[in-house]
């Protein structure tokens, strides 16, 4: 069967490699500086939503996304993007500059604004959502992206952290080692070991829930 004439891969990758670095699509600015990230994510959001019309499951979204979106950036997070139910964020000073209560304050707000968000979604006749935060420290990769107006992130503390979420109580919050070992003496909050993680990129990972003393 003919297929047509042969294209030499040259003609639409050209014959040099640099051609892949000429217009590059992402350019990394900063590698392996470490910072807090926080991931949050909505609980059975794909049984939920199948039930809900499409505007409705924007109405859903949007006022997930939204809320939870600025109380992140009120303190002091950047959200990375919205990744189909849970948003990506990071706290972008470094460890010699941070306050590392801010990020356990952030995922306590979070998990406060929940009655609020259920209220609203009474209101607009939608189901009530539970969500789970999870943060954790350590290096990450930054980048711009030419598609789009903010940076994203990269890395294992970002592959953690997404990973230990999963073991969090719905409307609860979880913290990896790593941040853990900075935040272990905070008179403001009570961690419990709740899992050794096991994954391909470490061994053993121990996972802390957060019980929040004083609020």
């Amino acid at each position: 069967m003919m297929l047509g004439p042969k294209i030499k891969s040259d003609v639409i990758f050209g014959s040099k490699e640099e051609v892949f670095l000429k217009d590059q699509m992402i350019s990394f600015k900063e590698i392996d500086h470490c910072y807090c990230v926080g991931i949050v994510d909505i609980v059975n959001s794909t049984q939920i939503t199948a039930k809900l019309s499409q505007a409705q499951a924007c109405e859903y979204y949007t006022v997930f996304l939204n809320a939870l979106g600025y109380i992140a950036e009120a303190n002091g997070a950047k959200v990375v993007k919205n990744i189909g139910d849970s948003i990506l964020f990071y706290f972008p000073k470094l460890s010699k500059d941070m306050d590392f209560s801010i990020p356990v304050t952030c995922g306590r707000k979070m998990l406060e604004s929940l009655e609020m968000i259920n209220k609203i979604f009474a209101k607009r006749d939608l189901p009530k959502i539970q969500y789970r935060v999870s943060v954790d420290y350590g290096p990450l990769m930054i980048a711009d992206c030419k598609t789009s107006c903010c940076e994203d992130i990269f890395g294992s503390t970002v592959n953690l952290c997404s990973k230990i979420n999963r073991t969090a109580k719905p409307n609860g919050m979880v913290i990896g080692n790593d941040f853990y070992q900075i935040i272990k003496k905070s008179s403001q909050h009570k961690f419990t070991e709740v899992k050794k993680l096991e994954t391909g990129l470490r061994q053993d990972y121990p996972v802390y829930e957060v019980d929040f003393l004083v609020i």
